[in-house]
């Protein structure tokens, strides 16, 4: 099969390439081989919330003080993809509410208030971490739903100044699943909560417990195919309302890749979900071929290939006892070659292993035996040179280096 452009990964970064390249005109295949690790997705979108432990308020000012290995290092125009990115979102029907130029705060399951580029428009968001828009909060949980920690979440409010009334939902579609607590995730709940009686039944127990609350926080369970739930159960009470992030999985992601997935798709592209590649043939400098695990004994061949398989979590990296690889291409890889420095003991210090990753030259391009390979790039956390936990900035770097990725095999044209 023949394709302009191939993307190895069905997350973040390999969709918005997909529908970058896609957008273009270009025929394009996504390989998935399944769930990617937007189903542990926050609600927000990060650009970069913290460099050196320290809170990030303007991020592209913060940029310019990046280690030189960071991704955002090599691409030159990061405010102008950031706002492409903004639109792209909206395009494939994700509602969102921030700025590029300035970061926010979003509400965490722990109660934290943390920087962040874009959120969600159903998400509770704060646009200063000392103060809230709100004083007077109800904390919604269902009873017998454990992934979401509401002490932990009434405790930060309240150490903000808010006073916080905690009320439990008991909801008879429900009751059955209380028997099991596997079937208490939230987007088991999400399924059940798609029907608009069930929806209207919550929304009356809410107001019943409003008092003198001013806002409405529920856990994230509403709203897993569509934010049509989200709406009407908003349209319903009486006061705002809004989400807070659970405990994976992510009913807000699942939507998120969904709705870009779909985009992608209406756009022409090609999502072969359920397939590993395999048998990727390099030579003289250059892709020449793959092969997936669903059509063994099909070759697929394209002028150009991206590398969005993510990192240790998506096995876009593998490590065994003596050094970490890239399974598909065996491509160069930054890490250290002394086993005992991959961690640290204290779990809360930076961990070395964050920030392993594929070389790439200052294109994008992938590295093999440090050679730049002509026309295979490389996009997401699978990348070397940073530290999404500490830095807050894992969707920003999928998303803008996929962008970045997109805009130089379009100019091959």
């Amino acid at each position: 099969m023949k394709f302009d452009t191939i993307i190895i990964g069905g997350g973040l970064s390999g969709l918005t390439t997909g529908i970058s390249l896609a957008k273009a005109g270009q025929k394009v295949a996504i390989v998935s081989s399944g769930q990617s690790t937007l189903h542990f997705h926050s609600g927000s979108f990060d650009l970069l919330g913290y460099n050196n432990s320290k809170e990030v308020l303007t991020p592209l000012e913060e940029l310019k003080r990046l280690d030189a290995n960071h991704p955002y290092s090599k691409i030159s125009d990061v405010a102008t993809l950031a706002e492409e990115a903004i639109g792209m979102l909206r395009e494939s029907n994700v509602k969102i509410k921030g700025e590029t130029s300035r970061n926010h705060y979003r509400l965490t399951p722990m109660g934290v208030l943390k920087p962040t580029w874009l959120t969600m428009d159903e998400f509770f968001i704060s646009d200063s971490a000392e103060t809230l828009p709100y004083k007077k909060f109800l904390l919604v949980n269902f009873a017998g739903f454990f992934d979401f920690p509401v002490e932990f979440i009434a405790d930060g409010l309240e150490k903000l100044g808010a006073r916080v009334n905690v009320k439990g939902l008991r909801v008879p579609m429900l009751q059955e699943r209380r028997l099991s607590p596997s079937e208490m995730r939230s987007a088991n709940i999400a399924k059940l909560l798609s029907d608009e009686n069930v929806v209207e039944l919550i929304s009356k127990k809410i107001n019943t417990s409003i008092g003198d609350a001013e806002v409405v926080l529920l856990p994230s369970v509403v709203g897993l195919c569509s934010d049509e739930m989200i709406e009407l159960l908003r349209s319903k009470v009486s006061v705002p309302l809004f989400m807070v992030a659970t405990l994976p999985p992510s009913v807000s992601g699942v939507r998120v890749q969904n709705a870009l997935s779909s985009r992608f798709k209406k756009l022409g592209g090609s999502f072969l979900l359920g397939a590993t590649v395999f048998d990727g043939v390099i030579s003289n400098n250059k892709v020449e071929s793959i092969k997936i695990s669903t059509l063994p004994d099909e070759v697929f061949v394209a002028n150009n290939y991206v590398l969005a398989t993510g990192s240790f979590q998506s096995h876009g990296l593998v490590a065994n006892y003596s050094r970490v690889y890239e399974p598909v291409f065996e491509l160069d890889v930054d890490f250290d070659e002394q086993r005992s420095e991959w961690t640290r003991h204290n779990v809360f210090e930076s961990q070395p292993y964050m920030t392993f990753g594929v070389k790439t030259d200052n294109c994008l391009r992938a590295l093999k035996d440090g050679v730049s390979v002509s026309n295979l790039y490389v996009a997401g956390s699978v990348l070397a040179g940073h530290d999404s936990v500490k830095l807050s900035d894992a969707a920003g770097v999928s998303i803008i280096t996929g962008l970045a990725v997109s805009k130089s095999i379009l100019k091959q044209k």
